[in-house]
C-alpha cells in the first residue's frame, strides 16, 4: 500500500494543522526516537512538555541514557504522538538538543510529572543538574491517519 505524502502549510489546510497541534497539545506521553551514529535506532516512551504551536517538544531523561549519547553522535530525532484510540497519529521532528544552565532549569521546573518519571528510580531528585533536558526545535509535522495509512505532512521548513 503506497503511502501519499502531501506538503501542507498552516495557511491552506487550516483544519488539518488545528486537528494536528489539539492532539499534540493534549498529548503528555510520546515515542522518542533517536538515531547512533550508525543509524541504528532508539525508541522510547516519555514524558513531554509541548503545545498545540508544535514549534518544540522538551523532555527530561537520565545524562547516562542510550538517547543522550545517540543525540551527541546524531543530533537529530523524532516524535510519535497518538490519540487514545490510535486512529490519529502525529509526528514531530527535527533537531534536538541538550539543554544546559538556567534554560535547563525554566524547563525542568516547568516539566509535568516528573515526580513519577521512570528515571526517579535511580535518581530521586530535584536538582535539575542531575538530569538531562532535551529541547527538539520541530520542522517538520506529518499528521497520519493509520485507517489506509495516509500520511500528510503539515508542515516542513
Amino acid at each position: 500500500m503506497s503511502i501519499q505524502n502531501l506538503v501542507i502549510t498552516k495557511r491552506r489546510h487550516g483544519e488539518l494543522w488545528r486537528t494536528a497541534s489539539r492532539l499534540v497539545a493534549d498529548s503528555h506521553l510520546a515515542v522518542f526516537t533517536t538515531t547512533d551514529a550508525a543509524g541504528m535506532p532508539h525508541a522510547a516512551w516519555m514524558n513531554i512538555l509541548v503545545d498545540s504551536t508544535m514549534q518544540e517538544v522538551v523532555t527530561i531523561t537520565a545524562p547516562t541514557t542510550q538517547k543522550i549519547a545517540n543525540l551527541q553522535a546524531n543530533p537529530q530525532a523524532e516524535w510519535m504522538l497518538a490519540s487514545p484510540s490510535l486512529e490519529t497519529i502525529v509526528y514531530l521532528s527535527g533537531p534536538t538538543q541538550v539543554l544546559q544552565g538556567d534554560e535547563a532549569r525554566r524547563r525542568w521546573n516547568r516539566m509535568p510529572g516528573k515526580s513519577k518519571a521512570y528515571f526517579r528510580n535511580y535518581c530521586d531528585t530535584d536538582d535539575h543538574t542531575k538530569f538531562a533536558v532535551i529541547r527538539t526545535q520541530v520542522t517538520k509535522v506529518v499528521y497520519c491517519r493509520p485507517i489506509g495509512y495516509r500520511k500528510t505532512v503539515v508542515e516542513e521548513g
